[in-house]
């Protein structure tokens, strides 16, 4: 009896080991179809001719591609407690919520101006008879929330060169039009264009060396603390966090400024005509 209920239970553990769903997989294409979101995805090279004739091809204007590559790299920065890292990653995110906001206010002016047509004329949507299809892998999904800017504005891009095709709007604000919805886009390349890592963790602050106070000059203290964070970050080092609020609180909360000297006054003394310089 006591064979036969040991066999059921390893029998029993055995299926629960057997039923394990596998790892998740998922691919994402966009499709592109105006010149200008195709430039902003590719960025733009030029070619140089070095003294022994080889050409070689330098970056001039950054592209989808290598933002995804610097946002990889911060996210993982992001992983060991760099708060330097932690800023960039809330940068972005802020700058992804006005952009995308902005794109949505202009789209949204555009579908007006473009249904003031007289009646009985309707519009087709525009489109490109061959778009480029891409297929996009971040690690991040701050990587992906740049690439929903691009695909936002290549839909402005559209509607914009078609109200200009028609009369509806001109050049000049199809180009403005244009200009303003790629703003957050360059912005954000803007935000890792030349990225480092620091190879700083919240742990080293701790040190109070004079090179590393220097360098969080600049850094804002909610960052350090972990008040401020993107939403897409990696969870903040908890004992990190305590060790840093617990030294913030061990200092004096105001330190009394020194007095500022008084002003000097040359004073005249009207009898005797002498002057003195009191403070």
């Amino acid at each position: 009896m006591k064979e036969n209920t040991e066999k059921g239970t390893s029998d029993e553990t055995e299926k629960k080991s057997e039923l394990r769903s596998g790892a998740l997989r998922s691919s994402l294409a966009v499709e592109l179809h105006t010149r200008y979101a195709i430039l902003l995805w590719e960025g733009q090279h030029t070619e140089k001719k070095e003294k022994d004739g080889r050409k070689v091809s330098h970056r001039r204007i950054m592209g989808m591609p290598y933002f995804l590559h610097l946002v990889n790299r911060i996210n993982e920065d992001s992983l060991k407690d760099d708060p330097f890292a932690d800023e960039k990653m809330y940068l972005l995110e802020q700058e992804f919520n006005r952009g995308t906001g902005r794109l949505e206010r202009l789209v949204t002016e555009l579908d007006n101006i473009l249904k003031n047509v007289p009646a009985r004329i309707s519009l087709s949507e525009a489109l490109s008879v061959s778009p480029v299809n891409i297929s996009v892998f971040s690690r991040t999904p701050v990587g992906y929330r740049c690439v929903w800017l691009l695909v936002g504005f290549d839909q402005l891009a559209l509607k914009a060169f078609q109200a200009s095709h028609y009369g509806l709007i001109s050049h000049a604000q199809r180009d403005d039009y244009l200009r303003r919805g790629a703003q957050s886009i360059h912005r954000s390349y803007g935000l890792v264009l030349g990225y480092r890592s620091s190879g700083i963790t919240r742990r080293d602050i701790l040190q109070n060396s004079s090179a590393l106070t220097e360098q969080m000059a600049s850094l804002d203290e909610d960052i350090l603390l972990g008040k401020k964070r993107s939403s897409f970050s990696p969870p903040v080092s908890k004992e990190s966090i305590a060790l840093l609020q617990s030294v913030k609180n061990a200092r004096p909360e105001s330190m009394s400024a020194p007095e500022e000297p008084s002003e000097s006054r040359l004073q005249v003394d009207p009898q005797t005509g002498t002057d003195s310089l009191t403070c």
